[in-house]
């Protein structure tokens, strides 16, 4: 959580394996005295979403690529987001590379969300009147909640595999202390 709550959007640890995580994106549209205040608040949260998830994935690091797994079940209706998606299927990616597009999808996604205000619904600030654009945001949405999400699986892995690492040195420095204490307890 962040010191002053401003964003419902926000990195953490996971309880169980320490490995840090981005929270889901909320779905419900955040608190304001009105929509055009909603609305703003809406596309901050975009904007921390995405660079909290690049900024992650970058601290990953690492050179291996692989395929993008959180976008096997991924449809959208808008066509281009969609041809994105399925080329994203398709291209292995390392850690940082999915990092970078993340941020490339996330940056459009606010964008379009914060160009549209004068088309904003009254009283439902997070939608716009044209259908067509609607689609577009909606889809730039699953998507980067898609990548948001593999990078999430790829922390808990990449925790996972420094703890199993940690582990293994730890028993083989007691092997070795033991097996120095048996070649001391014999030499003498």
């Amino acid at each position: 959580m962040t010191a002053f709550s401003i964003s419902r959007v926000f990195r953490f640890d996971d309880g169980n394996t320490r490995a840090p995580q981005i929270s889901v994106f909320p779905e419900q549209a955040p608190q304001g005295e009105n929509d055009l205040e909603i609305r703003i608040k809406h596309f901050t949260e975009i904007e921390n979403f995405g660079f909290l998830g690049f900024v992650l994935a970058h601290e990953l690091g690492g050179k291996k690529k692989q395929r993008v797994r959180a976008l096997d079940n991924v449809n959208v209706e808008d066509a281009e987001v969609q041809g994105l998606i399925v080329k994203l299927r398709q291209a292995p990616l390392s850690n940082e590379a999915l990092g970078d597009e993340l941020l490339d999808v996330d940056i459009n996604w606010e964008h379009f969300v914060a160009s549209t205000n004068d088309q904003l619904i009254p009283g439902d600030p997070l939608k716009v009147s044209d259908a067509q654009l609607q689609k577009k945001i909606d889809a730039l949405d699953e998507l980067s909640e898609a990548l948001v999400g593999e990078i999430n699986q790829r922390s808990q892995e990449h925790t996972a595999r420094r703890e199993r690492i940690k582990r293994l040195v730890l028993m083989l420095t007691i092997a070795a202390v033991g097996a120095l204490i048996i070649w001391a307890l014999i030499a003498r």
